[in-house]
């Protein structure tokens, strides 16, 4: 998957990222820092950090004594992170145009990569390398979406766009990557095959109760977005009227939004 491509999509989110982030985006951050027991002093490296969902907690654990690199490659997403860093004083956090196959920075007490590892190219190869940035001892920590999140949702979200479109949208290029890590064990034994030890997993649950305004910014503040690639305003009106009426038709009131929290120790 071409990494500027997957920038490009997220920075099309905008606005939409940031509104939905108290919803999904800042909790599933605040429980991976639980998980990976960020604590004062730490030097943190964030990978594809979006808005600070995660690298924002991380900096208040860390205290100023600490510091937290938060990297990504979708500038308006970083741009959002960067007011929210001003916003806290927490001028410890820095967040960063990079990318993370590159990214050579280290070592680090903690890394961390928050609903992102299936999007780098080569997951299994690019993850090896991020942990070879932490200390001997150090954490890695990996957030993925548990087996069944968004299916409802993203299966009702493919039929409508299908309708408007004449064409069934495509599969996302992450869906192996997701796949293979989305169980409590499958993710144990990939962590354990990237050379961790001590692995643990924490399934962190999350229910979503949708309103018409949350349903759609699901829908334009996340992923999904890039469904909507090309399509004008009259269609994408259509698929909200359409999308809308689905999710009644299906009795989709809420969304499954489950999420695991996998760490091992290098």
């Amino acid at each position: 998957m071409d990494p500027s491509a997957i920038g490009a999509v997220f920075d099309r989110t905008g606005a939409d990222f940031s509104r939905l982030a108290p919803h999904l985006w800042d909790p599933i951050g605040q429980a991976t820092v639980d998980a990976a027991a960020v604590k004062p002093g730490d030097r943190v490296l964030d990978v594809c950090c979006g808005a600070g969902g995660s690298a924002v907690p991380a900096a208040v654990a860390t205290g100023p004594d600490g510091s937290v690199d938060a990297i990504d490659l979708a500038d308006s997403l970083l741009a959002q992170g960067r007011e929210r860093a001003s916003a806290g004083g927490l001028t410890h956090l820095r967040f960063i145009r990079a990318d993370a196959t590159t990214w050579e920075d280290s070592p680090y007490d903690v890394a961390m990569c928050v609903l992102g590892v299936f999007m780098l190219p080569d997951m299994d190869a690019t993850a090896s390398r991020l942990t070879r940035l932490v200390r001997p001892g150090g954490t890695f920590a990996v957030t993925t979406w548990a087996s069944g999140a968004l299916e409802n949702f993203g299966i009702a979200l493919s039929d409508v766009v299908q309708q408007v479109r004449g064409s069934e949208p495509g599969s996302p290029a992450s869906r192996d990557s997701v796949t293979k890590i989305a169980t409590e064990q499958k993710l144990s034994d990939w962590l354990t095959g990237l050379g961790l030890r001590e692995v643990r997993v924490s399934r962190v649950p999350l229910a979503l109760t949708l309103t018409d305004d949350l349903a759609w910014l699901l829908v334009v503040g996340s992923g999904f977005r890039g469904m909507l690639d090309g399509l004008d305003a009259p269609a994408l009106s259509r698929i909200r009227e359409n999308l809308l009426a689905t999710l009644r038709e299906r009795g989709i009131g809420t969304v499954d939004a489950t999420t695991l929290v996998g760490v091992g120790h290098r």
